[in-house]
């Protein structure tokens, strides 16, 4: 990542800070395959927020739909796969997590997932976000709600964009999980 100082007066950015700034990469599902938020039937409380859903929770798969299951589902909730949130707890051992059991009555089975309680760090400037491809490329964040961040999520628009510390994007890449998708994200500080 490169944090470039974007602004001025109290709290600014020093040179030796820059030089030290840390490398994002977003966390994503792989696009090749296909997308299972909108298959899914998600219980009011979880759609209302983290804090309301209960510490297990089930989701079913629509009636006559099919679940691929990945590493991980994306919307409308993020939900990760048991070895994908193994690799973060391992390096952030203070996440929460809560457990969710997708069921696919039709083809009679279940999968198992965890709803991490990720930190959310705001965008401060999402008309100037740049995209390409339709995906995010570079934002502009508050620096100091990075500092101790190693996974966030960076509410945009009517989505969420899933950014992670090097450290925990090459532990995941060595896991060679299935739909994951790692890509580098530039984080500017401030808001231009």
């Amino acid at each position: 990542m490169s944090m470039r100082r974007e602004w001025g007066g109290e709290g600014e950015w020093h040179p030796h800070e820059l030089e030290n700034a840390m490398e994002y990469f977003v966390l994503e599902h792989d696009r090749r395959l296909p997308s299972n938020g909108a298959n899914l039937a998600f219980p009011e409380r979880m759609l209302r927020g983290y804090r309301y859903a209960e510490q297990q929770e089930m989701v079913y798969v629509k009636k006559g739909s099919r679940l691929n299951p990945g590493c991980m589902i994306e919307n409308p909730l993020l939900l990760v796969g048991a070895e994908l949130r193994a690799v973060v707890s391992r390096m952030v051992p203070n996440i929460g997590y809560k457990s969710v059991i997708v069921m696919d009555l039709e083809q009679q089975g279940q999968f198992f997932y965890d709803w991490m309680d990720v930190q959310e760090v705001p965008c401060l400037a999402p008309e100037r976000t740049v995209t390409e491809n339709g995906r995010v490329s570079k934002m502009w964040v508050d620096p100091w709600a990075l500092q101790d961040a190693a996974i966030f999520q960076i509410p945009y628009y009517r989505s969420r964009v899933l950014v992670a510390r090097v450290d925990i994007a090459e532990g995941l890449l060595r896991k060679s999980l299935y739909g994951l998708s790692v890509r580098r994200i530039e984080l500017v500080g401030g808001i231009g």
